[in-house]
């Protein structure tokens, strides 16, 4: 990902790389790349923080030691294939309503990852909450959980009918957050470990009334997602993580504006 960054003819950038607690010697081995670099800084977790408050830690550096509101968050697995990327993304004029932009990512298959064409409404969210609750009981096609869940998708809308009503969310492996969102806020809601930050980042604009803009640019290559393969590996633990977020989700979604500010505010 470095690599590939450094080849971008738009340099005009300070990079932040979290090593969150890998385990793997990857920040000794960064460190001797990079660490007399000065547009490059490296922090290492003490633990695994989990993708959101990883990312946050980077934020609030930037934020506190470079005065930092517009900040691109990157996965480490995610390649620049075109060098004007960011000259492109850094001249995309955006409204003052505008929190976060995403571009087009094509993943490991050769498809586009972005946008997420997916509602985020009360409804939506306790389906998915019931799907994930009681997941672990699929194991007959007699359940009757899961025919429930299978009547309730049914009623739900075709991915065209959100591509039509211009209804999504941005890939968390690519997303710039603007000075609109972050002069205010600390990132990402930092309650979660892995899943559904973006579902959530697009609950916290609707509260507070920013919104999420997609730039059909192109020139960047999703390797492979990582943190999900790993959770792949135990998947019970990734149903767990999807339950327990999604409550939280279903939280924020009810919970007044003025408590969402107060939890994101970075004061």
């Amino acid at each position: 990902m470095v690599k590939s960054l450094q080849k971008q003819d738009f340099q005009s950038f300070h990079l932040v790389i979290v090593d969150n607690h890998s385990g793997n010697g990857s920040f000794q081995k960064l460190s001797e790349f990079y660490s007399d670099d000065q547009q490059i800084t490296l922090l290492e977790t003490s633990k695994n923080l989990g993708f959101a408050k990883a990312n946050n830690l980077g934020i609030d550096f930037l934020k506190r030691n470079y005065d930092l509101c517009k900040i691109f968050i990157i996965n480490n697995d995610l390649l620049f294939q075109d060098n004007t990327y960011l000259s492109k993304l850094m001249l995309f004029k955006y409204d003052i309503n505008v929190g976060a932009i995403g571009t087009n990512i094509l993943d490991s298959r050769n498809l586009q990852q972005n946008p997420i064409y997916e509602r985020t409404n009360l409804l939506r969210l306790l389906e998915q909450n019931w799907d994930f609750f009681f997941n672990p009981i699929f194991h007959s096609r007699f359940n009757v959980f899961r025919k429930i869940s299978q009547f309730l998708r049914q009623l739900r809308p075709e991915k065209g009918d959100y591509v039509r009503e211009n209804i999504f969310f941005l890939h968390g492996s690519a997303i710039l957050l603007t000075e609109n969102y972050l002069k205010w806020s600390r990132g990402f809601y930092p309650k979660t470990f892995l899943y559904f930050e973006e579902n959530i980042l697009k609950i916290i604009f609707d509260k507070t009334s920013l919104k999420m803009t997609f730039a059909p640019i192109s020139g960047v290559y999703h390797k492979e997602d990582q943190s999900s393969k790993l959770a792949k590996q135990d998947e019970s633990f990734k149903i767990k993580l999807l339950s327990e977020n999604s409550r939280k989700a279903i939280f924020l979604k009810l919970l007044p504006t003025f408590f969402i500010k107060r939890i994101m505010s970075d004061n």
